[in-house]
């Protein structure tokens, strides 16, 4: 009997403890053998594989056996975005149009559609810089990311980035121009053009104060008492206030803001309509 212990004594205790520890130990070195074997057939085998320069065809394969192990560090781990994100900005038809244009607004005798006009052309100059100063100051930041990403990840990460940059750059401006309709709502300041208070100074008069009373709409809103009171727009004779021409669009608010911001271009899409607005409010009407 195979004795790994053997002492070369000749007690038969001795002998016989030899062959019982033998027998311990091959059990324990037969078990731990099987054990090994049984891992390794069904353990995974980690092997680093390092790859330089991989096309994208090769980390894209890669990618599709070795997601979860795959780690592909980036030498350059920012970018900016002008580097592959080009952003085309479409505006208002009206912010392209004749009726922005300077020659368009002095050629208008009527002073409350000058001032209509002027106003649109400075709201669209202001949007335009508002959002090509955003756009400057978004493509030059910079896209960070210390690993390759898969293209769809990728693209997934711009859309999220591009869209925040959209809303961002919309609520920016929404609280300038609140910003502006609080202010002159809030001052109630009186328009020149008879917009929000009637004001008159009667010849030779000693009074130090000038006479106001609100403009009031058809449907009794007080501009005296509300600031968002809306009313329908035309070309009047200015001695009886009878409605000579209806504006199909216009709607008249307690400042040239709210009335602009009330009011749509629809008069400006109909050739009729411009030639009947072009008739009345280059003329004067007594």
């Amino acid at each position: 009997m195979v004795n790994l212990f053997d002492s070369e004594s000749n007690n038969i205790e001795t002998i016989r403890l030899e062959r019982i520890i033998t027998k311990l130990y091959l059990l324990v070195f037969s078990i731990c053998i099987y054990s090994i074997t049984i891992y390794i057939l069904f353990s995974d085998i980690t092997i680093d594989q390092s790859f330089t320069n991989p096309s994208e065809n090769d980390y894209n394969n890669l990618l599709i056996s070795y997601s979860k192990s795959l780690d592909c560090p980036c030498n350059k781990i920012s970018i900016a975005y002008k580097e592959f994100i080009e952003i085309n900005t479409t505006f208002h038809q009206i912010c392209s149009s004749d009726f922005v244009n300077m020659k368009w607004i002095n050629y208008l005798f009527n002073e409350g559609y000058c001032a209509y006009f002027l106003f649109l052309s400075n709201l669209c100059e202001i949007s335009q810089t508002t959002i090509n100063n955003a756009i400057e100051q978004f493509i030059n930041e910079r896209f960070i990311n210390t690993k390759l990403i898969s293209e769809t990840e990728f693209n997934i990460q711009i859309e999220n980035i591009i869209l925040q940059f959209q809303n961002v750059t919309l609520t920016k401006f929404s609280r300038s121009l609140k910003l502006l309709r609080d202010i002159m709502n809030g001052n109630a300041f009186v328009s020149s053009y008879f917009l929000n208070w009637y004001w008159w100074r009667e010849r030779n008069s000693t009074f130090t104060t000038i006479p106001i009373s609100p403009i009031i709409m058809k449907d009794g809103c007080s501009c005296g008492t509300q600031s968002d009171c809306i009313d329908s727009g035309g070309i009047y004779y200015s001695l009886n206030n009878h409605e000579i021409f209806a504006m199909p669009g216009l709607h008249i608010g307690c400042s040239v803001v709210e009335t602009l911001l009330y009011s749509t271009f629809e008069c400006l899409y109909n050739q009729t309509c411009i030639d009947l607005l072009l008739h009345y409010a280059t003329s004067v009407y007594d």
